[in-house]
């Protein structure tokens, strides 16, 4: 696999790149740090001084890059793969983006939050852009990760099923795994009103196939050498995966961002949007 770690000195930046002793070797490792300077907020000052202020800045910036490019190549694990530097100059999510696809990056890791006066908000504007159009599959890492043995896999449907296999068949974590493959019905008011009008009986039915569509894929990620569980419950859809994350306290949660199709795709979206937000744990959003 080629990973892309975008790094910018944070304690999150930092985190993410010890998370790489959880995943195999890569074929290739591109770490990559962005500087953004700033725009010179004193006009009046005169060109010629503006000119020489922005060029100091912007070389003070460089120089503290490539230190935090080395220190995060020190951080690495023991034979990562082919790694590689890169410092570019720009604005940090589209550089993320641009890089990602030009070099067919199989996966982003990045803090989920980074350095700066937007950290305290709601996500971090950098990584909410890379996750939202990321061409490839991202890892963010909200707290440290010494090791992915645990995870909670949530599924709307086949095509997550399909997706999520499809990216497990390349080996990415180093030890085989423990998983729950979680599917949550969601037949409780607000969510689906004409929940409450379903008889107990076919309620019964809907969770004994949605437990049988959960088990299609944990067989398949047992055959990969993982151990692996199927789990489905009724409620809303975005509460229930932040409960099971509370109760289970997995390693990493892994789901797909969104599902390609009519009003499960919007459904899905804003779900895999609302975890990500309020949730404590590190996510993987997998792309294939």
């Amino acid at each position: 696999m080629k990973y892309l770690l975008a790094v910018d000195g944070s304690d999150q930046s930092l985190d993410a790149t010890r998370v790489l002793e959880a995943l195999t070797t890569a074929e290739s490792l591109k770490v990559l740090h962005v500087v953004d300077v700033p725009g010179i907020p004193y006009p009046a000052m005169g060109a010629n001084v503006a000119k020489d202020l922005a060029m100091t800045v912007e070389k003070a910036m460089k120089e503290e890059g490539e230190r935090v490019l080395d220190q995060a190549v020190s951080l690495l694990p023991l034979h990562p793969g082919s790694v590689s530097k890169q410092l570019e100059m720009g604005t940090p999510a589209e550089s993320i983006l641009k890089t990602a696809q030009e070099e067919k990056i199989d996966l982003v890791v990045m803090g989920a939050r980074g350095l700066g006066r937007i950290r305290e908000q709601i996500f971090g504007s950098v990584s909410h852009r890379v996750m939202t159009h990321a061409p490839c599959s991202t890892l963010l890492v909200k707290q440290p990760v010494r090791s992915i043995k645990n995870l909670v896999i949530p599924i709307d449907g086949q095509e997550d099923s399909e997706a999520i296999l499809s990216f497990f068949k390349k080996n990415p974590f180093r030890e085989p795994c423990s998983v729950t493959v979680l599917h949550v019905l969601p037949l409780v008011d607000p969510v689906w009103p004409v929940g409450a009008m379903i008889p107990q009986e076919f309620r019964k039915e809907m969770v004994s196939y949605a437990e049988k569509f959960t088990q299609v894929l944990c067989i398949e990620l047992e055959r990969l050498g993982h151990q692996a569980k199927g789990l489905a419950i009724e409620g809303a859809t975005s509460v229930k995966i932040g409960e099971e994350v509370k109760k289970t306290k997995p390693d990493l949660l892994v789901m797909r961002p969104q599902s390609q199709s009519g009003v499960s795709r919007f459904f899905l979206g804003s779900v895999s949007h609302s975890v990500v937000h309020h949730t404590d744990c590190s996510i993987l959003l997998v792309r294939e």
